[in-house]
């Protein structure tokens, strides 16, 4: 069954509205405020985003150095792929905005306003698959007003705009029932820019052929715009690791992932059990089991800890070490591993985003770390050189944010049963045409928000993908569901196919 277009309820309108004008036309002024009516819970959100945004841009300008923004702001003067990182980030964002101005404050601003064309999109979205205004309004409310996401729009750090970008490619594949070879093409090349600015978006592509293997229709219109959708993928990934190769002799996107691979073992692993190279024993934390620091204490930040301390002989390559030791470490003890990864899922589903077991980067993540900071070694010269101007801190609208951000956020239950009913949504038979479009919402926000479980550590700004998507894959898959039942069989309220 097709469906003309996009579905939307349209409030009652009053007599004086709806009378046409002499030449049979609704007046323009009826149709806006018919218009307003339909979407006023939206809109409504929309107000409140844009106030707490104007609250943070207040409280706290220019803006807020989290955590290793001042690395991401490297690549606006030296455009020399990093091996720390894929610079998509600074490629995409930071460097065409530099040529406008280049200020962290116009930054973090544009940002802000991509957080609201994110929901609006996501929202626009939901309206077209028949999901009723006051849920569709409800289930964006995390892109609006969660107060980590708030935080890390507020500071020149790469998650926000991963996160637009990630919204963007579900808007653009769920616009229509089935996705068309251009509009796959275009996603692709949204899912493989987002891989340049997160590297942990690289399954994106698989959820994607996923995706369009189970909408389309027929073996052509399945097998296309799939394949559409990995060659829009492979371009930018392509072009970057070609380019990663003119500057360090190898096909990557970065020299992170042994690192990320270590990291992920420095939990558990009993060194006892492994057989390492002199040079390589330094990489054992020397704390025992269940009292050492958090991963990125070995990784990156403690000087002469862990990763930091290795001294390779020539000819020895330092990912190839970091490499081998999770690989022993994971063979050695593969239960160890398990147990650290499930419990590590489980924590996305906490009450609270505070720090458990040897995490310990809670903080990083919310404004009251923010509040009356003095510049450091390593934050001054971010703002000194991007805009001249240090973060200040402004009351009373500091305080307000602090206060904010203890109540105002999608806590671990609520992920946890959006989760579940997205689940159910993807795999019941009477959701219907929405099945495919809720399943990959769900592998989207639920399986790029575990990943780092795997790969590397829990980490909460890691949890966003699930923070802002699951409650749309379950808005959607209840609302499909509920359909289909009215609908004895008919399936739920679906864009156009044209």
């Amino acid at each position: 069954m097709q469906h003309p277009g996009p579905v939307t309820t349209t409030a009652p309108r009053s007599p004086a509205a709806s009378s046409p004008r002499p030449d049979g036309r609704t007046p323009r002024s009826a149709r806006l405020r018919a218009l307003a009516a339909d979407h006023a819970p939206f809109l409504g959100a929309l107000a409140l985003g844009v106030v707490v945004r104007l609250v943070v841009l207040a409280a706290f300008p220019p803006a807020i150095m989290v955590s290793d923004a001042p690395s991401y702001l490297r690549f606006v003067g030296d455009t020399t792929p990093s091996v720390e990182r894929p610079d998509g980030y600074g490629l995409f964002f930071l460097l065409p905005l530099s040529l406008v101005r280049d200020d962290v404050a116009l930054f973090v601003g544009v940002q802000h306003v991509l957080g609201l064309a994110a929901a609006t999109g996501l929202y626009a979205v939901l309206r077209r698959w028949g999901v009723g205004r006051w849920w569709a309004a409800v289930a964006v409310l995390p892109l609006l007003l969660d107060a980590m996401l708030l935080v890390l729009e507020h500071g020149p750090l790469s998650d926000a705009f991963f996160v637009h970008l990630l919204v963007l490619a579900m808007v653009l594949l769920g616009w229509r029932r089935r996705p068309t070879p251009g509009v796959a093409l275009a996603a692709g090349l949204v899912m493989g820019a987002s891989v340049l600015v997160r590297q942990v978006g690289t399954p994106l592509v698989l959820a994607g052929v996923v995706f369009c293997l189970l909408a389309g229709a027929g073996l052509r219109g399945r097998v296309l715009p799939a394949a559409l959708l990995v060659v829009g993928f492979v371009l930018p990934v392509g072009a970057y690791a070609a380019w990663y190769h003119s500057t360090w002799g190898t096909y990557a996107l970065s020299g992170i992932g042994g690192t990320s691979a270590y990291m992920r073992t420095t939990t558990f692993v009993d060194c006892d059990l492994l057989d390492l190279e002199p040079y390589a024993e330094v990489l054992c934390p020397p704390e025992p089991v269940g009292e050492r620091r958090d991963p990125t204490d070995y990784g990156w930040y403690e000087i002469g800890v862990g990763a930091t301390a290795l001294e390779l002989p020539p000819g020895v390559a330092r990912d190839d070490v970091l490499r081998d030791f999770a690989r022993q470490a994971i063979s050695a003890q593969p239960g160890d591993y398990v147990r650290t990864v499930l419990r590590d899922v489980a924590l996305g589903f906490d009450p609270y985003r505070v720090d458990r077991y040897e995490y310990s980067t809670a903080f990083k993540w919310q404004f009251v770390s923010y509040v009356d900071r003095t510049p450091t070694p390593w934050t001054e010269p971010g703002f000194a050189e991007h805009g001249g101007v240090q973060q200040q801190t402004h009351q009373p609208w500091a305080d307000l944010l602090v206060a904010y951000e203890r109540v105002v956020y999608v806590g671990g239950p609520l992920v946890l049963l959006s989760l579940v009913l997205g689940v159910v949504g993807a795999v019941h038979r009477r959701a219907g045409p929405a099945r495919p479009y809720v399943l990959l919402l769900v592998l989207c926000g639920f399986g790029l928000s575990v990943l780092p479980d795997l790969t590397t550590q829990f980490v909460w700004r890691y949890q966003l993908p699930a923070v802002v998507l699951l409650p749309v894959a379950a808005v959607l898959g209840v609302s499909a569901v509920r359909r289909g039942r009215r609908g004895a069989g008919a399936g739920v309220v679906a864009p156009g196919d044209a």
